[in-house]
């Protein structure tokens, strides 16, 4: 999704064009991170690690303040955006729900 809106086609013709142009990449980031993370560590450990909100919410956390505070303090190119790490923790927060709903599909 990220990637049809930033280099194919911009989905600001049915989304509001701040959020499909500056917000919805974080978002994304916000879900896919998660999963990256999940997929690591069931290769490394056979183990889940983001499987409740503690751990989301955690995470989700963490990708904010590494992005959004300290990227700008060391990157001449990064800005803080407070909405940046709200969509990332929103994205945290879906990826868990769509993570619990699709649990019983899983081996």
């Amino acid at each position: 999704m990220y990637l049809v809106n930033r280099y194919i086609a911009s989905f600001d013709f049915f989304l509001p064009y701040d959020f499909a142009h500056y917000q919805l990449g974080d978002l994304c980031g916000g879900i896919i991170f998660p999963a990256y993370v999940n997929v690591l560590c069931e290769t490394v450990s056979g183990k889940t690690l983001i499987c409740n909100f503690a751990s989301s919410l955690a995470l989700s956390v963490g990708c904010s303040i590494c992005w959004e505070v300290l990227a700008p303090m060391v990157l001449e190119f990064s800005t803080p955006d407070p909405l940046d790490a709200c969509m990332y923790v929103i994205g945290g927060i879906l990826y868990l729900k769509a993570f619990k709903l699709t649990a019983g599909n899983r081996k």
